[in-house]
């Protein structure tokens, strides 16, 4: 009896994973589909993520029969919040280094739709804020509070738990069409995964998510902004 309630608690995991990794590109696809990269594709696709945080949470309190936090949160002294982002941030722009390797073996990089969508946000500050902030609090929600221990539970190993997170938070990644991104995202979910086994601090990933998307969103407007400019004074 006890081994049959072991292997449906497992069952309900896998279910919740599998939920967490397909709802928000399914319902992209079926409510965004057709729509051009504007402002309402944009906020409407981050609504998404918000909502997902909503059906997990209700799938954690009503079929699991658990809490959403597997892992209670880890108190931590003041030092480690500046520590722990500014190493989280170094690993990122390493992680950001090592993408740019395919172009160095002749892979081509689509960044067409990654641009488009930068170009949008930096049309509108608020909707880059909401934006940012909806990565850092829905992605380290959905893919390293929820998905990491629960992976830990189904493998009963730490290693699968950070590189399945990390492949899964990686191909959500896949709509920019962008090998560059596609690495990126994996090894920033590896590192990310890792910290949050070691720590179990979940608001050190958030804040430095948010923020690294918000730098990251206004660094590639400026340098769109002077290939535009310089391309005008060429001409």
């Amino acid at each position: 009896m006890a081994e049959t309630t072991v292997k449906d608690y497992q069952t309900r995991l896998i279910t919740g994973i599998f939920i967490a990794s397909i709802l928000v590109p399914i319902a992209g696809r079926l409510a965004l589909g057709g729509r051009g990269y504007d402002e309402h594709y944009i906020l409407w696709s981050r609504c998404f993520f918000w909502l997902e945080l909503v059906v997990l949470a209700f799938y954690a309190r009503w079929v699991e029969k658990g809490r959403f936090f597997l892992w209670p949160p880890q108190k931590q002294k003041f030092w480690f919040y500046p520590a722990s982002f500014g190493a989280l941030y170094l690993l990122t722009i390493a992680a950001g280094i090592v993408g740019n390797i395919p172009k160095l073996f002749g892979i081509p990089d689509n960044r067409e739709v990654m641009e488009q969508m930068v170009h949008v946000l930096n049309k509108s500050m608020p909707l880059m804020i909401f934006g940012a902030i909806t990565a850092g609090v829905t992605e380290e929600l959905i893919f390293r509070a929820y998905m990491v221990p629960r992976l830990e539970v189904i493998f009963k190993n730490k290693y699968m738990p950070v590189i399945v997170s990390a492949l899964l938070f990686s191909a959500l990644h896949y709509r920019y069409l962008s090998v560059h991104e596609l690495l990126f995202t994996f090894l920033f979910g590896i590192v990310f995964a890792i910290h949050y086994q070691w720590y179990r601090n979940i608001s050190i990933l958030i804040i430095t998510h948010a923020i690294i998307d918000f730098v990251s969103f206004l660094l590639l407007g400026f340098v769109e902004a002077y290939k535009i400019s310089h391309h005008i004074i060429q001409r």
